[in-house]
């Protein structure tokens, strides 16, 4: 069987700062992805990096009195310390001050620079050199229009008065590709999620494109990729940082392997950078004889408890601190089931602390540890399915996609075009966590405990408690790549080989399917605590 291929991005994020709870959740939402990917068999590449060219890498360096080689090597470190403390299941880490990033764009320059020499007529030209002057915002790495700033003249995102640059530069001809967007749209009309985010692509390219610079003068103490072709001019971000999600595709012999045809292709965004992603990004492939990503899901911004986050505010949230004094699984979850992605949205530690204390440990460690006490108790060796348990189990429930995931075998196709295809991630939180309630709600009903009392039900309460094994081993699987830690905890209580041997961070096939699709199997139980309280850990 041909196995399928899958890659995921996260964001590129800017080495000006460690990373804190944004780049959190856009890694948690890539991490998601691939393992869940990997459970289906595919042969996953997740990447991750670090985007150091630039002048406010520059600017951050001089403000902490350090060269810039020495402050971008600590966020570079720090940056992975993070990613692997996250447990974050990259397979690739790019820096794009790398010598073989810079060999690739300087590869994609010679092709535009080619085909615009080889080109009599200035319209149909990929760049061209242009002399201008403009308003320019560092923090976003981004030239303005006045139409872009708040009625303060500042730029919204940052609240800083963007500079007037004055320069000769080299520029990316994107009204030529004008045509290519209402192409891309018909053809791919899911192309960036959510909706609205894509309606403001739409939008903004209905508006009138404008041609891009995609170089700098070599003034500025840049450090930066220089032009072939003009040393004095040094390559400009998004011509410079996008082409990182190829360069990472020609490492350890790859040869373009994720970058081809046959590979599905993903991109995780911030909101602030969808723009130059659907717009910039894909006439640049155009332009360069690279095939388009399939995907692009947009990410927010993030309030603190109705506060913009802020240092002097004291609000920062970081994720490792978190993850530490709770558990990685209590901020993936509250971060996946409280926010449908692209949506702003505050977080709130009166709201982190219920979904944690309710419905992580009240309800999922809590049935957990419940039932497989009394497996232990009663000497259970096995899940069992049962049909007319099931028929009883769902009289609590309408009919929804991972509950007829759940009762059947697995199929990859069903959970892709329910919940992934369409970045339906709070939904299959929302799902898991229905039925979750209703296995607690089961064993309630169903009292085994006392059903064992008596010799004449002691038979009816083994067999509801192999029944509810088997709903926790099913519940323990489709969670496996959001709730890792839970996992890993579910695979010492179960006992079982094939369960234990499950790892969604790495590309291997494992019995997954045969493990989720078995109705008998056996068990050797030893409960542990899969969660603890906060004052108890």
């Amino acid at each position: 069987m041909h196995q399928k291929k899958f890659y995921v991005t996260t964001p590129i994020y800017y080495a000006n700062g460690l990373p804190h709870i944004w780049h959190a959740n856009s890694s948690f939402i890539a991490d998601l992805y691939a393992r869940r990917y990997r459970l289906m068999w595919y042969e996953v590449k997740f990447c991750t990096w670090v985007d150091e060219n630039g002048q406010k890498m520059v600017e951050k360096a001089e403000s902490e009195w350090k060269d810039v080689k020495t402050f971008l090597d600590e966020i570079a470190a720090w940056s992975v310390e993070i990613r692997k403390e996250l447990q974050i299941s990259y397979t690739d880490f790019i820096r794009t001050t790398s010598e073989d990033h810079a060999q690739f764009v300087q590869k994609m320059l010679n092709k535009v620079h080619d085909q615009s020499e080889s080109e009599s007529d200035e319209a149909k030209k990929d760049i061209y050199v242009w002399s201008y002057e403009w308003l320019y915002c560092t923090w976003c790495e981004a030239f303005k229009n006045e139409r872009d700033l708040n009625a303060d003249w500042l730029c919204p995102d940052h609240l800083t008065k963007p500079e007037k640059v004055s320069e000769t530069n080299l520029f990316f001809n994107l009204k030529k590709y004008s045509d290519l967007f209402e192409k891309l749209w018909a053809e791919n009309p899911t192309f960036v999620e959510p909706e609205t985010r894509f309606n403001e692509v739409k939008a903004f390219v209905k508006s009138g494109l404008e041609n891009f610079s995609i170089s700098r003068e070599n003034k500025h103490n840049w450090i930066g990729i220089p032009l072939p072709w003009d040393p004095e001019q040094v390559t400009y971000v998004w011509f410079d940082a996008l082409f990182n999600y190829i360069t990472v595709c020609y490492r350890n012999g790859e040869n373009g392997k994720f970058w081809d045809n046959d590979t599905y292709i993903l991109h995780i965004l911030w909101k602030d950078i969808v723009k130059f992603h659907a717009t910039y990004w894909p006439a640049m492939l155009e332009a360069t004889d690279n095939r388009l990503p399939d995907k692009e899901f947009v990410t927010w911004y993030l309030t603190v408890d109705g506060q913009k986050m802020s240092k002097s505010l004291g609000n920062v949230v970081d994720p490792i601190e978190v993850s530490r004094d709770y558990d990685r699984d209590a901020l993936v979850f509250y971060l996946l089931n409280d926010v449908p992605l692209g949506s702003d949205w505050d977080f709130s530690w009166e709201r982190f602390n219920w979904t944690w204390e309710k419905m992580l440990i009240g309800w999922w460690g809590n049935l957990v540890n419940r039932v497989s006490n009394l497996w232990k108790k009663y000497w259970i060796i096995e899940w069992k399915f049962d049909q007319n348990r099931w028929n009883a189990f769902k009289e609590w429930l309408s009919d929804f996609s991972l509950l007829s995931i759940i009762e059947g075998k697995w199929d990859n196709e069903k959970i892709e075009k329910a919940y992934l295809e369409n970045a339906n991630t709070k939904a299959f939180v929302e799902d898991w966590y229905r039925l979750v309630q209703v296995a607690n709600e089961y064993i309630s009903k169903a009292e085994p405990w006392k059903k064992y009392k008596e010799e004449a039900t002691q038979q009816e309460a083994l067999d509801d408690l192999s029944f509810l094994l088997w709903v926790i081993k099913q519940l323990g699987l489709v969670s496996a790549p959001l709730l890792i830690d839970g996992f890993a905890h579910l695979q010492n209580i179960l006992g079982n080989a094939e369960i234990q041997a499950i790892d969604t961070s790495k590309n291997w096939k494992s019995d997954f399917k045969s493990i989720f699709d078995a109705k008998i199997y056996s068990v050797n139980l030893e409960p542990e605590i899969m969660y603890q309280r906060k004052e108890q850990a």
